[in-house]
């Protein structure tokens, strides 16, 4: 099948709408077609116009119509071809370079310690069924691994809401477990500035998630 042929058979994901996770594209839509590349790779088409990509461990969805001009960045070179050249090759050819793109992208953000909203650690998740929610199902896993992910992000978000100093003072003593001594050391203040940012911090945190403040412990995040 060309590329035109399957654009002409799924319509377009709707413009402006949150790409699905691999969890809710599993259960809203069904697959149209699916190609397994090699040991490591696949990618699946969806009913719905996405499309999941799978390479190892990490999957991420993207639109299968945003699959236009091909233009690929680096410091030495810039590589542009029309859309119009891909419409009469087999799909996958510009579908697969479409995903390797955007899980390399993926790739540098992690690195850079930032959020990757769609990408899953699961390496079943280019075969994902609707099943029983056995202990052993990819479903099962994935909803536990997307709730992890949604859990993690909200965390982000939360954190992004400190100054600077408090998040560095609430990672490294409630996170990574140093006194406030080292912390104070690490950081180039000193340990009052550190206790009050670490309260500051901890006081934030607690109401966002709804903590008892007198539940003990400087680290207790027990749920009221």
């Amino acid at each position: 099948m060309t590329l035109q042929e399957l654009l002409e058979n799924i319509p377009a994901a709707e413009k402006g709408k949150r790409v699905p996770s691999v969890v809710k594209l599993a259960k809203e839509s069904v697959p149209f077609v699916t190609d397994t590349i090699d040991a490591d790779t696949s990618v699946t088409v969806y009913s719905n116009g996405y499309v999941l990509y799978q390479k190892n461990q990490w999957v991420t969805v993207f639109p299968l119509h945003g699959c236009t001009d091909y233009v690929y960045k680096d410091p030495n070179v810039k590589s542009f071809i029309p859309f119009e050249e891909f419409m009469d090759q087999p799909w996958q050819v510009r579908v697969l370079m479409e995903g390797y793109d955007r899980m390399e992208h993926n790739c540098e953000r992690r690195k850079e310690g930032r959020a990757v909203s769609i990408d899953i650690d699961n390496n079943e998740a280019g075969h994902i069924e609707l099943s029983d929610m056995g202990a052993g199902d990819a479903l099962r896993i994935l909803v536990e691994r997307e709730s992890k992910r949604e859990e993690e992000e909200l965390l982000h978000e939360n954190l992004e809401r400190l100054t600077k100093r408090q998040r560095e003072v609430l990672i490294l003593c409630a996170g990574e477990g140093k006194t406030s001594l080292e912390a104070a050391k690490l950081l180039g203040i000193s340990r009052q500035a550190v206790s009050e940012n670490l309260r500051k911090s901890l006081r934030h945190m607690r109401k966002i998630y709804g903590v008892d403040e007198k539940c003990g412990g400087r680290n207790c995040f027990c749920r009221i």
